[in-house]
């Protein structure tokens, strides 16, 4: 519009940039010792998976930021799937009675490290309104450009080194090589992890950013933005529950604005 010549609430030009997800790859190992345990059931003892926060902050590194540890592993009833890469093991694949008797043998002998960590925003990452696709309603898509960074590869490649060693210290061998620098070493495609943030951060300064401290628009007053869009970074940890105080922290802000006739 006349208006909004840049779309709604886009003075600064930052609507749909800055746009991240967590970084992350996940390592596997078969453990000997855990290997043709007696058959029990570990359901209810644990959730999914143990946690381990970032151990290495302030030190001198090679990249920025940090991430966490998933850790899984066990012998809870099996889900839908190949049970915990036991396929890998002896590289007999995954069909017949040979995978039958891994499965006997190896389950519950498998422990995975998950790495999920903080992508430094670039300028590279961003989404906008895609110019010819629509969806089935006739709604112009939104078209996405993504981009990881050398200080996300070099962190990928810190995930890896680090689960691997961990690996080989409890007396394992990972299922699967180390990848190569030209592979990102194992680093999932953005999106993959679903921790999407971003597009729309926050800023006291109306030049650069999109909304308020209380998610409210520099350009619309009564335009909020209650969701992951206002995030100026990802941090290692999982985005819900910031989302929802930010949601909460915004819906006060509303209430007390419109009673003071704000709004």
């Amino acid at each position: 519009s006349p208006r909004f010549p840049n779309g709604l609430a886009n003075s600064s030009g930052a609507v749909g940039r800055f746009l991240t997800d967590s970084t992350g790859l996940t390592v596997t190992g078969y453990i000997p010792r855990l290997a043709e345990g007696v058959p029990h059931n570990e359901d209810g003892v644990g959730g999914m998976h143990l946690y381990m926060p970032w151990w290495l902050d302030n030190k001198a590194l090679d990249f920025p930021r940090g991430y966490h540890i998933e850790i899984s592993g066990g012998r809870r009833a099996p889900s839908y799937g190949i049970l915990g890469g036991i396929e890998r093991v002896n590289g007999a694949g995954g069909y017949g009675k040979q995978l039958k008797d891994d499965y006997r043998k190896y389950y519950g002998s498998t422990v995975s490290f998950a790495g999920r960590g903080e992508m430094v925003p670039n300028d590279d990452s961003y989404c906008e309104i895609d110019p010819v696709v629509v969806d089935k309603y006739g709604i112009p898509v939104l078209r996405f450009h993504f981009k990881f960074t050398e200080h996300e590869r070099l962190q990928a490649k810190h995930m890896q080194e680090t689960f691997r060693e961990i690996i080989h210290e409890m007396g394992g061998t990972p299922l699967t090589p180390m990848p190569a620098a030209e592979e990102g070493y194992g680093l999932a495609t953005g999106g993959r992890i679903i921790h999407e943030v971003g597009t729309t951060r926050m800023g006291d300064d109306p030049r650069t950013s999109v909304v308020s401290g209380h998610c409210q628009a520099h350009d619309v007053k009564n335009v909020f933005i209650a969701d992951g869009g206002p995030f100026v970074s990802n941090a290692d940890k999982n985005v819900t529950w910031t989302i929802l105080a930010l949601s909460m922290r915004t819906s006060e802000y509303i209430v007390q604005a419109r009673n003071q006739r704000l709004l």
